[in-house]
């Protein structure tokens, strides 16, 4: 009974085991000088359109000036950062 428990929780974490990450950042120069500059970040949820269209709304005027993703094979859908910048 020990051995078939044993051996069901090693099939387990060798079908769950870990997947490398996959990892994609990308920043831009806001081109804006001086210490007037405001900065945000926030998290991005990836899988949804809408969600999405919601948060760039949010920050219409501002500039994009960092985006990253990441995503692994265990992992479904994609979660990102996005940081917008303006002069206050």
């Amino acid at each position: 009974m020990r051995a078939k428990i044993l051996l069901a929780a090693v099939a387990v974490l060798a079908l769950s085991g870990c997947a490398p990450a996959n990892i994609m950042a990308s920043k831009w120069d806001t081109g804006i000088n001086g210490s007037g500059i405001q900065t945000r970040c926030e998290e991005v949820d990836m899988r949804s359109n809408t969600e999405m269209n919601k948060l760039f709304s949010k920050y219409d005027g501002w500039k994009l000036v960092y985006l990253s993703e990441y995503t692994t094979g265990n992992k479904v859908g994609t979660s990102g950062a996005a940081c917008f910048e303006h002069a206050k």
